[in-house]
């Protein structure tokens, strides 16, 4: 009787595939000899064997190897498939992931005490034995451990490549982060639902988008929470906010489109633009970033306090990410009236409400 397919590393057959194997062997019998060791382990065509059991076929062609180790038994049944399959670059990152850890002297369905005594097939072995690179493993291994049956499944049929499920995987993980920033972010019970206040500032965690964990120019993504669009415009900023009042929204340059439509979106008409210049030179792949803006926008018909402020102010840098420097708080405080909440702040400021994650 035949033993489990414990060789078996690489992906099963697709439904097409395994259909136009089953013909074959129907009309011609099996052509290539099943090959074993000397334990009866099939080492190459648990397929065919398959099929003969579908097809009432007791007897087909064998070829029994001997004296092969673990790793060169694995090692053959690699070579054998990768000349005789196509299978996509992800498919082997996958099957090499599976492969490194093994001990030597094991396989994946038997791992034995005597791994103790036997060294692990190293993620550059396995990588070489596939002709993958050693970070396409290392992604492969990621999804192994992480990612969902459903996903792990979509990339051994190679209907889904590793990058992606690795980028699917993290954004989830950041959604996951997302909705418990949400929930950390929700105004204090003081708040709601009676407190509206005249000036509100915003500054949102900005999300990149959907290109995990870098941004369309391959460069790290934030490592802080941060939140979609529609997470961002399902605050309650419309609720918080007096039927006269004043809002500064803080926006990447990237994102002024997005946040033009929030001001609508709460209730606010966009009036100008306020520029913080700041006296070092960020990142940018076009222009190095130096400037930071703020939408201003207002509700009903609630006037600046004061009218001899221009649209740009110079200040350096905070301590904390994304800190706002104290002079626009005191430009704010001169220009709007209060009561004054703060929005996602970084810190506690005398004469101001602040919620969000560091407040």
């Amino acid at each position: 009787m035949d033993t489990p397919y414990q060789y078996q590393l690489l992906p099963e057959l697709t439904s097409d595939e395994y259909a136009a194997l089953k013909d074959d062997i129907a009309k011609r019998g099996v052509q290539v000899p099943v090959e074993y060791d000397e334990n009866g382990a099939i080492l190459d065509g648990h397929h065919r064997v398959q099929i003969c059991h579908e097809l009432g076929i007791d007897d087909w062609p064998r070829v029994v190897r001997k004296g092969m180790s673990e790793d060169a038994k694995r090692r053959h049944v690699i070579a054998l498939n990768l000349a005789r399959r196509h299978l996509s670059e992800s498919q082997r990152q996958l099957v090499a992931a599976k492969l490194a850890g093994l001990p030597k002297g094991a396989n994946q369905y038997d791992a034995k005490v005597d791994a103790q005594f036997c060294a692990s097939t190293t993620q550059a072995e396995a990588a070489e034995m596939l002709k993958v690179s050693r970070r396409g493993v290392q992604y492969a291994r990621v999804v192994l451990d992480e990612a969902p049956p459903e996903i792990v499944k979509a990339v051994e049929e190679g209907r889904l490549a590793v990058s992606r499920a690795v980028k699917e995987i993290r954004r989830e993980q950041q959604r996951e982060r997302n909705r418990e920033l949400v929930e950390q972010t929700k105004p204090p019970e003081t708040l709601m639902p009676d407190t509206q206040f005249a000036t509100i500032v915003l500054d949102p965690p900005w999300d990149w988008g959907d290109e995990g964990d870098v941004d369309q120019f391959g460069r790290a993504r934030p490592t802080y929470h941060t939140m979609t669009i529609d997470e961002v415009r399902a605050l309650p900023v419309k609720d918080l906010a007096a039927d006269n009042a004043h809002l500064y929204l803080w926006i990447t340059n990237r994102s002024l489109p997005k946040g033009f439509d929030l001001l609508e979106a709460w209730g606010f008409r966009y009036v100008t633009m306020l520029t913080w210049c700041k006296p070092h030179f960020g990142m940018g792949n076009y222009f190095r970033g130096s400037t930071e803006q703020v939408l201003f926008g207002v509700r009903g018909s609630l006037g600046l306090l004061r009218h001899d402020v221009g649209t740009w102010f110079e200040a350096p840098r905070g301590d904390k990410h994304s800190a706002k420097p104290q002079a626009f708080f005191e430009m704010i405080e001169t220009c709007s009236p209060g009561p004054w909440l703060e929005m996602f702040a970084r810190s506690a400021r005398p004469g101001w409400q602040t919620w969000g994650a560091e407040a």
